[in-house]
């Protein structure tokens, strides 16, 4: 009985060993496999990189754009991060840099980032940045962080979840802050304080992101 137990004690080790070792192979194996003159794991590096926003990028993203309201046109179509931005968020992006230029556009996961330099000051008041009204002063680099939703034809938003000076996250209550003064001629009773509205075609029907590209799709009947 105990010679049962005894070897079924070693085998509940030797699982759980097992299991351990499956676990955590990840940073014992490559060492071991260089030690026995294996080859070397090749790393991976994310493929998604910032791509400047400018007038000739908007002009192709437009184009592009267009072959979806064509009646034989494609389904989808493949634009690349910086020159949906520059379409899409070129009259925003006016209201936060106005004249400074230099903004980029980088998708990863399923969100839009973009990054320009702006005068936060001038977005908003002193009294609600409260002690960070001493380090926001001028113009600064400020990256944001967002998804590009259709809500309605015709009608898409830009809703940021994080906007980040340098290092610096920026709480809630000030993100909405900063965005609810960005196109408010465009802004309806029911945008929320955290969107940017964006005008779209009445045939695009959703925005998807993944592996760093922007895939665009068309709304079928």
């Amino acid at each position: 009985m105990f010679g049962c137990l005894g070897r079924l004690g070693c085998l509940l080790v030797l699982a759980l060993a097992a299991a351990v070792g499956w676990f955590t192979h990840d940073a014992w194996y490559p060492k071991l496999r260089a030690r026995l003159g294996g080859p070397k794991p090749v790393a991976t590096v994310s493929s998604a990189k910032w791509e400047p926003l400018t007038a000739e990028g908007s002009a192709r993203a437009r184009l592009a754009v267009a072959k979806l309201s064509a009646k034989n046109g494609p389904v989808y179509v493949d634009v690349p991060v910086g020159e949906l931005a520059a379409y899409a968020l070129d009259p925003a992006l006016r209201d936060l840099r106005g004249d400074s230029v230099g903004a980029e556009a980088l998708a990863r996961d399923d969100h839009m980032y973009v990054r320009a330099k702006v005068d936060l000051a001038k977005l908003v008041d002193a009294k609600v940045l409260g002690p960070l009204s001493s380090v926001v002063g001028g113009k600064q680099e400020i990256t944001v962080r967002g998804r590009l939703e259709v809500v309605s034809p015709g009608h898409a938003q830009f809703r940021v979840d994080q906007i980040a000076l340098k290092d610096l996250q920026l709480p809630e209550a000030l993100i909405e802050n900063i965005v609810a003064r960005v196109r408010t001629k465009d802004r309806g009773a029911t945008t929320p304080r955290n969107a940017i509205p964006v005008h779209v075609p009445l045939e695009l029907a959703d925005v998807r992101i993944a592996k760093g590209h922007v895939v665009l799709y068309k709304l079928v009947p």
